[in-house]
């Protein structure tokens, strides 16, 4: 008794079955009221014990229901228990394999409709052709094209519409022509597909010409020429034919309006991304996924990082891809501590975070040289299985050797096998950063012996160490290789680099020739290394001369004014200094404050020199001011007080 009450539980309401129905149409009834997977697995009981296994007709609907809650399994062992399945259960089984996957199963099932000697209707073909665009079998796509031709359904502007598709997504752009071309008649749906098929093959050309044919005021149509133009890096004609959309009265949606936002952020133009935000909130346009997260980019890449975190606050939802855009936005703008904080409440949410997020806090953790936080990425990591993975491995190697911990960099770069040049290039350059020369020359020849060519990169951290090593002639090898052998054309940083290896070997003169004759105009950082060096080695006659090239090309630099000052108070002129300071003044300059942090307890403490906004300010100083007495008091200490010309 308990069990059929259990039973009628699940059953469907059967208040609009009739007690007139043969079996069959009380299946079919109970079938249009099932919502519960227990409902449905009751009929499929019922089946059997009224001996209605073999239906077609039946096996047809309870395909579509299986289909329809993704249990193609469930379907195909239906499907089985048929001995002559009728074509629609065929299609029912290809149309459920095309639009749930795996698409390969619906071909099959096709081949073998066809082998089984059932004829497919005008609904196969769609489906089958669709499950061909997804896993861009072309061929297998090719024969059923020939097939339709055979059969004569090729009038079908549906079919049609779908052999297009197929060629469009291959990108076979002659073939999808050629249907095009053939069609007796074309909807919005055929004008769209071969829009989006030149666009694929960066034909925006024809894709226009196409479009100016056809042009009317359907939204589908002008959305797919806008989004082409985007995915094609060309967000000018982007916003030209939004202008033109909005004159003709055509009414954008998100679709259209997520491409628009990708060309402002493409062209660096955020003040139009917000207009684009407003007029979307305006329209009262649903704000999804996508639409969300184009904004979020924009405002990341555009630097309004407290717009963009307005944005990932007010986001209904928040996946993955979400997430790791508010981190690598903090990171990328120099808000690690932030980075770190908004991964922890990524973790909070119950968001598993992938290998962007952990290449993204760990860049972060590199920055503050959080070792601790790091420590803790790496072990979960381990935990994840991600400790091998390359582009993990790389940005971990990164974080512990620009925290100092050589061994631990040591130990990544041994464990991951094959590597590439991004991560040689980037254990060169965290040994050259902690001043073993010696070693990245070392490295580099290991390099060589595994067979990895070097980059801009590599080269960049074998001058740095030549240069902080005081190797002047093997830093000329290397970059003379650099051009003759590997055809890799210095950049700025390379000339900055020889600059900084000839000046701090005293060669002042050198430095400033090799700028004299650099191929290309040098940037603020190659005259910063000469001022730098003239700072060192009191070079007042060149110091002035690289100032002045500084001043022109970075006029609110506050360090230029704090190397030239610190150049004339070494030589004791005075009266330069205060020159200098009062230039500074005039011009509105103010020196960068010095900024130090640490980490205590998992969590990053700043301090800004005059900032007494930490709450840590007043035990900080009590305990700097008792060290520092400490150490007067200490006999024969050699203390020697330094001081800044600007106090």
């Amino acid at each position: 008794m308990g069990r059929t009450q259990s039973t009628a539980s699940f059953l469907p309401s059967a208040s609009s079955i009739s007690f007139h129905q043969n079996p069959e149409e009380k299946c079919i009834s109970f079938l249009k009221f099932t919502t519960h997977i227990h409902q449905f697995n009751q009929i499929l009981a019922y089946l059997f014990t009224n001996g209605l296994k073999n239906s077609s007709f039946l096996a047809t609907k309870l395909v579509d229901f299986c289909s329809s809650t993704n249990r193609m399994q469930v379907a195909s062992s239906i499907f089985r228990q048929i001995p002559h399945p009728s074509s629609f259960l065929w299609t029912a089984m290809i149309r459920g394999f095309s639009q749930n996957g795996p698409h390969r199963l619906s071909i099959l099932f096709f081949y073998e409709m066809r082998c089984q000697g059932t004829n497919p209707n005008h609904l196969t073909y769609p489906f089958v052709l669709k499950a061909c665009s997804s896993v861009l079998a072309i061929l297998e796509g090719k024969q059923i094209h020939a097939q339709i031709l055979k059969t004569g359904f090729l009038s079908d502007v549906y079919i049609r519409n779908s052999i297009l598709d197929l060629y469009v997504k291959c990108e076979s752009i002659r073939d999808a022509c050629v249907v095009y071309d053939e069609m007796p008649e074309r909807d919005f749906v055929s004008h769209t597909s071969i829009i989006s098929g030149y666009f694929g093959v960066g034909d925006s050309v024809s894709a226009r010409l196409v479009f100016d044919v056809v042009k009317g005021t359907d939204v589908v149509l002008w959305s797919a020429m806008i989004a082409g133009y985007a995915q094609n890096g060309e967000p000018g004609e982007v916003l030209a034919l939004f202008e033109q959309m909005q004159s003709l009265g055509v009414k954008p949606n998100s679709v259209t309006m997520v491409s628009v936002v990708s060309a402002c952020t493409q062209m660096g133009d955020s003040e139009r991304g917000k207009w684009a935000h407003d007029f979307m909130v305006r329209s009262g346009m649903e704000m999804n996924m996508i639409v969300c997260t184009s904004l979020l980019d924009m405002y990341i890449k555009g630097e309004f990082i407290n717009e963009a975190r307005e944005m990932f606050n007010r986001m209904p939802q928040r996946d993955v891809v979400s997430w790791n855009s508010l981190i690598n936005g903090y990171a990328k703008n120099g808000y690690a501590n932030e980075a770190l904080e908004v991964f922890r409440e990524m973790q909070d949410s119950g968001v598993e975070p992938n290998k962007v997020t952990f290449c993204s806090v760990l860049s972060s953790c590199a920055q503050l040289g959080a070792i601790a936080k790091g420590r803790e990425i790496d072990y979960l990591l381990e935990e994840m299985g991600m400790v091998s993975d390359l582009s993990v491995g790389t940005a971990l190697l990164d974080m512990y050797a620009k925290c100092g911990c050589l061994m631990d960099a040591r130990q990544v770069f041994n464990r991951i096998y094959p590597r590439d040049v991004v991560m040689w290039s980037t254990m060169i350059n965290g040994f050259a950063l902690n001043g073993h020369y010696q070693e990245v020359i070392s490295l580099f020849g290991r390099m060589f012996k595994e067979g990895v060519q070097p980059n801009e990169v590599t080269y960049l951290g074998i001058l740095t160490a030549c240069s902080h090593g005081g190797m002047i002639d093997e830093g000329r090898r290397h970059f003379s290789s650099m051009i003759r052998h590997h055809c890799i054309q210095p950049g700025m940083e390379h000339y900055a680099c020889m600059v900084d290896l000839l000046c701090r070997a005293g060669q002042i003169d050198e430095g400033k020739r090799f700028i004299e004759e650099m191929p290309i105009e040098p940037s603020a950082s190659v005259w910063g290394s000469l001022l730098g060096a003239c700072a060192t080695h009191k070079n007042i006659q060149i110091g002035e001369y690289a100032a002045r090239h500084l001043i022109e090309l970075e006029p609110d630099n506050d360090l230029i004014y704090v190397f030239l000052s610190n150049i004339y108070a070494g030589a004791s002129r005075w009266k330069d200094v205060e020159n200098v300071r009062m230039n500074m003044r005039c011009s509105g300059t103010r020196k960068t404050p010095g900024c130090s942090w640490i980490e205590v307890e998992d969590k990053i403490h700043e301090f800004l020199v005059g900032d007494r906004t930490n709450p840590l300010y007043p035990q900080t100083y009590r305990i700097l001011d008792c060290l520092s007495k400490q150490l007067r008091l200490i006999e024969d200490f050699p203390f020697q007080e330094t001081f800044n010309t600007f106090g």
